[in-house]
């Protein structure tokens, strides 16, 4: 396959003509005929691409459902099977791909092209007899990681979802028609399934679980000439593992139920199930977690640390354990400004100098905002006496959230917000009278400042709304440079109306 020539007809098939898209589908379809050998699989995904916004660009229902088929009747030109099914994983790709930049003109057409690339993917499996290398490569197909369920294009996953088997019944009834079906038995409907069973585990969204088990596992036994006994047995002992729990285990014993079809297999069947299981816990088991680069270095689980008491150990309540992080909240400021004042005074500018943190500091931080959100629990609930209180009002633990709101108040970085306020890094007492700054020049008091923020009444302001409701929120603005807090009123977005002489 020519690449300078199928990247010309890629920007045929998106142009804004008819006749060249036309001609460009003609031109792709012999280029597949002469494609030997296995095709460039880059060069395939451009090619879909640009077939996606061939229908994209179409309009009119007609149009679009003779466009739809003859882009999916373009797999026929190729003499390789592979190359075949390594066109329809391209257009699973392509249509992930560019799923989120649907809108609401073109999504139905879209919804169309996925039942019709279904309906042809199931007719290029029953020519191959169900072949097991063919389903093989169906599953691996619907399993990409970015395919059909990316977390990208949920609503590509709930249309395959939802018209899977509804295709395959339409697709049985027309092929037996014509008598070019190919019955299926107990062990290939198993590999067809299998991809479905993968998903029950690997899935994590519930809507997609339930749409999974409603539209495909408690629908497929009802589907005439599908033999479901050995999928039956794959879903009873698929519910027994250890990778399925809480609501997909109940799932998984219900859809046993509504297949409802329980009896002997052979040996060979009976092989196959416990195949697809444990293949199916290979590929989700978790991969064990890789060792510390300095195990000496590291501190044991249960070594207790400075300021920690025994208290709470035998109970079932626990809070988190921390770690002191003074020394890591140091090193992120600037060399300049590490030297404390004697009353406990800091810069702002070291509060908030815009430095990158270290991902052991982030890891630590949310452990200290996971115990501020247990004590902020107990105190809303009236439950100040709870022994785990005792705790987390100790010193130690105090010094945690005392670092923590610093570091909060770093990362909104006020210094970009009052960048033309003269003087920013200095924060005064808000008040009626302002109280001179200690001696070192541009410092604050933090716990004054931040209480200030906090509690404060804002004054009123020339510019404030006059006929503001009572429910109505306030916008405040801090003026650092006057020492003063102002509400303004909300910004309205201006309407434009266009004249009637226009």
């Amino acid at each position: 396959m020519d690449e300078v020539i199928a990247q010309r007809l890629c920007h045929m098939l998106a142009n804004c003509e008819e006749e060249k898209r036309t001609t460009a589908l003609r031109s792709i379809a012999k280029l597949f005929k002469q494609t030997d050998g296995v095709a460039n699989e880059l060069t395939l995904l451009k090619i879909c691409k640009a077939l996606y916004y061939m229908l994209w660009m179409t309009d009119k229902p007609l149009k679009v459902r003779r466009v739809a088929v003859s882009i999916v009747e373009l797999q026929s030109g190729f003499t390789d099977r592979k190359n075949k099914f390594r066109f329809f994983s391209c257009l699973f790709k392509s249509l992930s791909m560019e799923w989120y930049s649907l809108d609401k003109n073109r999504l139905d057409k879209m919804l169309l092209f996925v039942r019709i690339v279904i309906a042809a993917f199931l007719e290029l499996l029953n020519a191959g007899k169900w072949d097991k290398e063919e389903l093989e490569e169906f599953g691996n197909i619907v399993l990409e990681e970015q395919g059909i369920f990316n977390s990208r294009s949920l609503g590509l996953a709930f249309q395959f979802l939802q018209t899977f088997l509804e295709e395959m019944k339409g697709n049985m009834e027309e092929q037996k028609s014509k008598n070019e079906w190919s019955q299926l038995d107990e062990i290939s409907s198993l590999r067809l399934m299998r991809p479905f069973l993968h998903l029950v585990i690997d899935l994590e969204n519930k809507q997609l679980v339930d749409t999974l088990f409603l539209y495909v596992l408690n629908r497929v036994g009802s589907i005439p000439g599908v033999p479901c006994k050995a999928i039956a047995k794959a879903v009873k002992l698929l519910s027994k593992t250890e990778l399925v729990k809480g609501f997909k285990r109940k799932l998984l014993v219900k859809a046993s139920k509504e297949i409802g079809i329980d009896g002997p297999l052979s040996p060979e069947e009976e092989n196959e199930v416990h195949g697809v299981i444990s293949r199916i816990e290979t590929a989700l088991q978790p991969t064990p977690k890789k060792a510390p680069k300095n195990p000496k270095t590291q501190k044991p689980k249960n070594e207790r640390m400075d300021g920690e008491t025994p208290e709470m150990d035998n109970g079932k309540d626990k809070a988190p354990k921390l770690m002191d992080i003074s020394d890591e909240i140091e090193d992120d400021m600037d060399d300049e400004f590490e030297e404390y004042d004697d009353d406990g005074y800091l810069t702002l500018r070291d509060i908030i100098g815009c430095r990158r943190s270290s991902e052991s500091l982030i890891r630590r931080l949310g452990s200290i905002a996971t115990s501020a959100t247990l004590k902020k629990y107990l105190i809303d609930t009236g439950r100040r006496d709870h022994k785990i209180m005792k705790r987390l009002n100790s010193p130690y633990y105090s010094r945690q959230f005392f670092l923590l709101a610093l570091y909060k108040l770093k990362r909104r970085k006020p210094l970009n917000k009052f960048r033309y306020v003269g003087e920013p890094d200095k924060i005064m007492d808000i008040g009626k009278k302002a109280v001179a700054p200690p001696s070192k020049k541009g410092s604050i008091d933090i716990a004054k400042a931040l209480h200030n923020i906090k509690h404060a009444k804002p004054g009123k302001s020339i510019v404030r709304k006059r006929n503001r409701k009572p429910t109505e929120s306030k916008h405040v603005v801090f003026n650092l440079k006057n020492n003063q807090i102002a509400t303004i009123p909300k910004k309205k977005r201006g309407s434009f109306t266009m004249p009637v002489w226009y």
